[in-house]
């Protein structure tokens, strides 16, 4: 029997030295990347159409987390530009440079955190109106924090101030019920509901996704099938109100009508 109770309390001994042995501690050092709570993070969408006509400036949030060990001291973060070579933002015109002194504060990570939410000020300039801009961001390097993950450092961030086609509005998926995009039919859909229609609206409140399978647990067929009866009402009557005034029905600058 004691050799019974002294084989256990070996094999437990062993069973619990080499659990240790696969936990060892992380030794390759620290760094720093983007945080993706899905794919599609990569890409953020932005237009200054959506807000008030008074907006000069608004915010894109990036998040940003550690590798390794936590450190009991506040770490400064580096986001640079990268150029694509079509349509760039321009630092200082479209955006507040990721070094300008003001945001020195913001671009840290906290003592004993892992996760970080960093600022990109976007700037409302007149261009936007005629183009879209192109803003690739990335982690830098730095001797706190080398580059260790370089597929998690870049997020693409397009924005301009014009009606811009949302990532999640996918005609080609089976699910999706609003048709055809158009800008026309978009600016229509945000004045007639007050919703944005972005893709926070889609992802949020319609559950409707940019990947496959095209939805999650906010996806309401019923619901949005209902949308689309709202909207196809409140078209004939706005077309029933242009041809009483002798004006032609809502179509796109392709003189394509807009329908659902």
């Amino acid at each position: 029997m004691k050799m019974l109770y002294y084989f256990i309390g070996t094999a437990a001994i062993a069973l619990f030295t080499s659990c240790e042995k696969e936990l060892e501690v992380y030794h390759a050092g620290a760094g720093l990347n983007f945080y993706y709570a899905t794919p599609g993070d990569t890409l953020v969408s932005y237009s200054f159409v959506y807000g008030p006509a008074t907006t000069t400036r608004d915010t894109v949030w990036l998040e940003v987390e550690t590798i390794g060990r936590l450190s009991n001291t506040e770490r400064p973060v580096v986001i640079e530009q990268l150029l694509t070579g079509t349509g760039d933002a321009l630092p200082g015109v479209h955006y507040v440079p990721f070094d300008d002194a003001s945001l020195r504060a913001a671009y840290t990570v906290p003592a004993r955190q892992a996760r970080a939410r960093v600022p990109v000020i976007l700037k409302r300039d007149a261009s936007l109106q005629a183009q879209q801009v192109t803003l690739l961001a990335r982690v830098a390097p730095t001797g706190e924090f080398p580059l260790i993950n370089p597929g998690r450092n870049r997020v693409k961030i397009l924005f301009s101030d014009q009606i811009e086609k949302p990532a999640s509005w996918n005609e080609s998926a089976y699910l999706f019920p609003f048709g055809v995009y158009g800008p026309a039919k978009h600016r229509f859909m945000i004045e007639q509901t007050g919703e944005k229609w972005d893709d926070a609206y889609f992802n949020n409140v319609l559950g409707l996704t940019k990947e496959a399978p095209y939805y999650n647990q906010n996806y309401d067929n019923a619901y949005c099938d209902y949308l689309v009866g709202v909207l196809r009402r409140a078209l004939q009557a706005h077309n029933a109100e242009r041809q009483a005034r002798g004006e032609d029905v809502l179509k796109e600058a392709d003189d394509t009508p807009v329908s659902f």
